[in-house]
């Protein structure tokens, strides 16, 4: 049985591994946006891998010797629910239908620990409190059970590795 996976590419290799997948018959994917690019005054309309890094493949267990000799994989990564992968992908795929310009966001959860990059609270740290339109994150005083919170643009934060 074919499954869906997260192949986890070497740098710049997205546009061969897909080109390797239908040399050998296997059903890969990788989202594309558009750009625009200035060269020597020239305008050129090109396109750049969504998730940079990442393809998705699905293959059942004969083809997977094929894809690891592809030299271009540094890991395969299953996911834990393959439904809920798959819906994501069709999503994914909708959403670059109607614009072929979306760029990729780092996901944020309710909970994190984030670092605020940019801004008058530069180098702030706190948890995301809300995610919708701006950000809340709140800073807390966790000896006296108090916060405060901080509204910011998504743009303006990054995660904390734990």
């Amino acid at each position: 049985m074919s499954t869906w996976k997260v192949i986890h590419l070497k740098p710049n290799t997205e546009k061969k591994f897909t080109e390797y997948c239908k040399r050998f018959d296997i059903t890969c994917y990788v989202p594309m946006r558009k750009t625009t690019r200035t060269y020597q005054r020239r305008k050129l309309i090109v396109e750049l891998p969504v998730f940079t890094g990442y393809a998705f493949a699905c293959y059942s267990e004969p083809k997977r010797l094929e894809i690891l000799q592809s030299n271009y994989i540094v890991k395969v990564i299953v996911p834990y629910k393959p439904r809920q992968f798959v819906r994501e992908l069709i999503m994914v795929r909708r959403a670059l239908r109607v614009d072929p310009t979306l760029k990729s966001a780092p996901s944020f959860e309710e909970g994190q620990l984030v670092r605020i990059t940019s801004g008058p609270f530069m180098g702030t740290e706190g948890i995301v409190n809300r995610i919708a339109g701006n950000m809340r994150v709140m800073l807390n005083v966790s000896i006296i059970g108090q916060a405060l919170k901080i509204e910011v643009q998504q743009d303006d934060i990054e995660k904390i590795s734990s």
